[in-house]
């Protein structure tokens, strides 16, 4: 079911959405990652919901989406209708160490396998093309052809395989699903990082992020914020 439209002050009332923050905030006070900024202006802004600063130093700008309006996966022109392959262009065209995530709680595994091929390839874009999308079969080159094709690349040259290949291998598909397992999860690692009701940290991260839109949040914000309420990690 598609969930009813809403404003810019709902965003993080929307679970799906507001389960993803927490989640990075709990790895913020596990130290995987650096900082999350959430709602950035300018052009870090356009077609992302956070920021997520990786320990290597690598962005990961991040959009999420719970649902493909009534479908129940997404197809490649979905997300050029969506305007997410759009998102990811300019994103990754803006630094060439720049990653993008799509966090879904639908399937998008027509992008996220080709994704995952690139990430795993020898690095040489002809050489992916060759054996990881020709040698695969017609769907896989249909695939690859129409992405190119949304993207303004012509998969018949040499520079737009090598452009698209790149674009792939910076691309992160995360499935997240909008159910109680994703809730389980996050129970888990609350009761396991922070001294206090699972529940209450929880909700109370939620609100941390709430009232700190358009900061960079780094561990010891977080855990400055959890302590002044009693609860340590």
């Amino acid at each position: 079911m598609a969930f009813e439209p809403g404003g810019y002050a709902e965003k993080l009332g929307n679970r799906h959405e507001g389960r993803w923050v927490v989640k990075q905030l709990l790895r913020l006070l596990n130290e995987d990652i650096n900082s999350v900024t959430l709602e950035a202006v300018g052009d870090d802004e356009r077609g992302v919901d956070l920021i997520v600063l990786n320990n290597d130093g690598i962005r990961q700008f991040q959009q999420c989406k719970a649902r493909n309006a009534s479908k129940e996966c997404w197809d490649i022109g979905d997300l050029k209708n969506r305007r997410i392959l759009q998102n990811m262009q300019f994103q990754l065209d803006r630094d060439p160490k720049n990653e993008f995530g799509f966090v879904t709680g639908v399937p998008a595994s027509v992008l996220g396998d080709i994704c995952e091929s690139a990430r795993h390839s020898s690095g040489d874009p002809e050489v992916f093309y060759k054996h990881q999308i020709e040698e695969v079969g017609q769907s896989r080159r249909m695939l690859f052809c129409r992405f190119c094709e949304y993207l303004g690349l012509d998969p018949q040259h040499e520079d737009g395989r090598a452009k698209a290949f790149d674009y792939l291998k910076r691309t992160h598909v995360v499935l997240w699903p909008d159910d109680q397992n994703s809730r389980d999860e996050l129970l888990g690692w609350a009761g396991v990082l922070v001294n206090g009701e699972a529940d209450i940290v929880i909700g109370t991260l939620a609100e941390f992020a709430q009232n700190n839109m358009r900061k960079t949040l780094t561990p010891i914000d977080v855990r400055i914020y959890l302590a002044k309420l009693g609860l340590h990690p």
